[in-house]
């Protein structure tokens, strides 16, 4: 073997191993990241913290406020039309919402790229658009992903009528099962337990940059 191929070898063998270093370093970096989050989640559902506040437009164009909805039970659900888990949770949650019409409110929060993907999915589910209790938000600088320390989706924030925290619920679930609305109307009366409810990261869920294209994530 001659000396430049023994060296072509040699830096050929060091950028692997500086790739695979790399690769390692980002992906240790997000599980921490998301344990960090995780256990900052978990802290506020045991202290009962009120959600950071925030303000955003509507899809119709009206300004919401999270303290407008100051004696409702609130859920806010981060989603997006490419992510099968949350298209998956979607009628249970809309027929839950139909069960507490004056209640609930659902705050759905979008991470697509564009505004054209989510009216293409709002025509397969129009009760989004048509029931008052439903508020979808377009994210479309990311800036509230950022804030909640959003990682995966579908993610749910489940708040009590004072706005705190009772439960973070990662992955999918079914919104409407019978143990699921006995717990919505302890919330109502504020009657609920800590430790009932819908369980956290009960169900599926999808990387939240998995559903982007290449020129999304650059």
């Amino acid at each position: 073997m001659n000396k430049h191929l023994r060296a072509l070898l040699i830096v050929g063998g060091l950028a692997v191993l500086i790739v695979v270093a790399v690769l390692a370093y980002k992906g240790q970096s997000r599980m921490e990241a998301e344990a960090d989050a995780e256990a900052n989640a978990q802290k506020m559902v045991q202290l009962k913290e009120p959600l950071p506040p925030f303000t955003a437009k509507a899809l119709d164009g009206k300004e919401i406020q999270l303290s407008q909805f100051k004696g409702k039970v609130v859920v806010v659900n981060f989603w997006a039309s490419w992510c099968g888990p949350c298209i998956e949770e979607v009628p249970s949650l809309i027929k839950l919402l139909k069960t507490f019409p004056n209640d609930l409110e659902l705050i759905a929060i979008s991470g697509d790229s564009n505004q054209a993907d989510i009216d293409s999915f709002m025509k397969s589910f129009p009760e989004m658009k048509t029931l008052p209790n439903i508020h979808v938000v377009w994210d479309a600088d990311k800036s509230l992903s950022q804030k909640y320390q959003i990682y995966r989706l579908p993610e749910s924030f489940l708040l009590n009528k004072d706005l705190k925290l009772i439960k973070k619920i990662s992955g999918t679930i079914d919104w409407h099962t019978e143990d699921a609305i006995a717990y919505i109307k302890q919330v109502i009366s504020g009657t609920e337990a800590p430790a009932a409810g819908p369980a956290t990261g009960a169900g599926t869920s999808q990387d939240e940059d998995s559903g982007k294209t290449p020129e999304d994530q650059n």
